[in-house]
C-alpha cells in the first residue's frame, strides 16, 4: 500500500485492470466515508459480490423491479462480483489543504490495514496482490477557483497528465456559508414540527448573504456546489470515456446532494440570480441547483456511444464539517456543541429516523451504489430523466438505498438547461483567458 503525490513527467501508461476513483472533499465527512468504503468494497476477493454493487429492490425504478425475481437474483450477484485477475485500485483524494490531504491519506491507509488484519484473523481471504497494487494518492484543488495553480482547470490537467483514465468521479465536496445556529429557532422548530423534522430540515441556520469567491467573480456557495462539479465532470469526461471496458464497473460521475435540496429553495425566477447572491439560504438552493445541473449532464453524457451516467445521491444527515459550520469560533465550544449535535443525531437514529445514518461511512452507501451498480439495473438517461438515490437509515442495522427522483424536475428542466449553459460559458471563458495569458 502506498500514498504519494509525485508528479508524472511522461504520459501515463495504460493500466487496463486498474480501477481509478477520485473523491473531492476527501479529508472529512462523507468524502472520507466514501474513501473508507471504497477500500472496504473493492478489497473483497474475486468471485465475492462487492457489497455496494449488489442491486437492492428499493433502489430500482419500478419498471426494473422484476429483474430480481427468480434467476435474476443469482445473475445480479454474479454481476456484482469482481473478476479474476483481481483489479488493482488507485484512490485519489482531492483536497484543498496538503496537510489535511496527508492526514486523510494516512487515516485511510491505517484503517484499511486494520480491516485487512481483522479479516485475516477471521479466515477471510484478501485478494492476492491487493496491498502491493493499492495506491492512495492526493491532488490539491481549490474548488472556489477556476484558474490558477490549484484551480479546477489545473487540477483536471494534472489528473490527465498522471492517470490514464478515471473510473469513478465522486463530486462530494460542498460549502455552506453558515455563520450562526439560532438555538431559539431550533427549539421552536422542534416544538412545531418535531425533533426528526428539525434535524433533517433545519430552518435555524443563519448564512452569510452575498458571499463571493476569492476572485470576487462568483457567488462562493454557488461556485463550489454547482459550478465546480460541472467543470470537473466536463473536464474529466475524456478520462472517464477512456476507462477500460474490461473493468467490472462502468465510468460514472456521482454528485453528493443534500436532504435539503428541493425546488422550494429557489426563488420565482431562479436564473435572474443564479449565483444565489441575494439568497438567505444559499446552501439549500445551491444543492438543488447541483441536482439539476448534474441531471442535465446525465442526459447529455449518458446517451452517447460510451455513456457516462451522472447520478445524484443523497447521504442523509451526519455531523460533518458543514453541519457544525455555524457553531462558533472557540474550538473547545465547537467540540462540545459537535458532541451534543452528534448525540442528537444518534438519538434520532435510534428512534427510527430514516434520515440519520449517524456515520459518514453509512451515509456513503448511496454514492457507492450509484458508482458500482450495473447498467442493467438503471433505466437509460432518456427513460429516467432525473434519478436520485437516497440512504435509508435503520436503527442498529446497516442502511439501505432507495430510488427517488430529483424534486420537480419536469417543472425545472428549463432551469437546469439554463444553469448548465451558464456553467459551460464560464468554463469556456476561463479556457480562453488561459490561452490569452500564455
Amino acid at each position: 500500500m502506498s500514498g504519494t503525490s509525485t508528479p508524472t513527467l511522461s504520459a501515463p501508461a495504460a493500466d487496463a485492470n486498474r480501477i481509478i476513483a477520485i473523491v473531492t472533499g476527501a479529508n472529512s465527512g462523507f468524502g472520507l466515508g466514501i474513501c473508507h468504503e471504497l477500500l472496504r468494497n473493492l478489497s473483497v476477493d474475486s468471485g465475492v459480490p462487492v457489497p455496494s454493487a449488489v442491486p437492492q429492490l428499493a433502489a430500482l425504478p419500478s419498471p426494473l423491479s422484476g429483474l430480481l425475481d427468480g434467476p435474476g437474483a443469482a445473475a445480479a450477484s454474479t454481476a456484482a462480483s469482481l473478476p479474476r485477475p483481481h483489479p488493482t485500485f488507485t484512490l485519489v483524494l482531492a483536497c484543498r489543504s496538503e496537510k489535511n490531504a496527508i492526514a486523510a491519506r494516512d487515516a485511510v491507509l491505517a484503517r484499511h490495514k486494520k480491516d485487512l488484519a481483522a479479516r485475516r484473523r477471521k479466515g477471510i481471504p484478501v485478494p492476492y496482490g491487493w496491498e502491493e497494487g493499492l495506491r492512495v494518492e492526493y491532488e490539491l484543488v481549490d474548488l472556489d477557483s477556476v484558474g490558477g495553480d490549484k484551480g479546477l482547470l489545473s487540477f483536471a490537467r494534472r489528473i490527465g497528465d498522471k492517470y490514464p483514465h478515471v473510473t469513478s468521479l465522486f463530486l462530494n465536496a460542498g460549502y455552506a456559508a453558515f455563520k450562526q445556529v439560532v438555538m431559539g429557532r431550533f427549539m421552536m422548530q422542534v416544538l412545531t414540527n418535531g425533533l426528526i423534522h428539525a434535524l433533517h430540515r433545519p430552518r435555524y441556520n443563519i448564512e452569510n448573504v452575498g458571499e463571493r469567491s476569492a476572485d470576487g467573480e462568483r457567488g462562493s456557495v454557488w461556485g463550489v456546489n454547482v459550478l465546480a462539479p460541472y467543470i470537473l465532470a466536463k473536464e474529466l469526461t475524456p478520462l472517464l470515456r477512456a476507462s477500460p471496458k474490461t473493468l467490472p464497473f462502468e465510468p460514472r460521475v456521482v454528485y453528493t446532494s443534500s436532504i435539503e435540496a428541493d425546488a422550494e429553495g429557489l426563488k420565482e425566477d431562479p436564473l435572474d440570480d443564479y449565483q444565489l447572491l441575494s439568497y438567505d439560504e444559499s446552501y439549500r438552493a445551491s444543492k438543488y441547483m447541483g441536482d439539476l445541473v448534474l441531471t442535465a449532464l446525465d442526459g447529455d453524457l449518458g446517451e452517447e456511444e460510451r455513456p457516462i451516467r451522472c447520478i445524484v445521491a443523497e447521504p442523509g444527515c451526519v455531523s460533518t464539517n458543514i453541519a457544525v459550520a455555524g457553531l462558533g469560533a472557540w474550538q473547545w465550544l465547537v467540540k462540545l456543541k459537535w458532541y451534543c449535535y452528534w448525540l442528537t443525531f444518534y438519538f434520532a437514529h435510534l428512534i427510527g429516523s430514516p434520515y440519520h445514518p449517524v456515520w459518514a461511512t453509512a451515509g456513503a452507501m448511496p454514492m457507492l451504489y450509484a458508482a458500482f451498480i450495473a447498467d442493467t439495473f438503471l433505466l437509460s438517461a432518456a427513460k429516467t430523466p432525473a434519478p436520485k438515490l437516497h440512504v435509508v437509515s435503520r436503527p442498529l442495522r446497516a442502511p439501505t438505498v432507495k430510488y427517488g427522483e430529483v424534486d420537480k424536475w419536469d417543472q425545472n428542466a428549463d432551469v437546469a438547461k439554463g444553469l448548465a449553459e451558464r456553467c459551460e460559458q464560464i468554463r469556456l471563458d476561463w479556457h480562453k483567458r488561459e490561452q490569452e495569458n500564455k
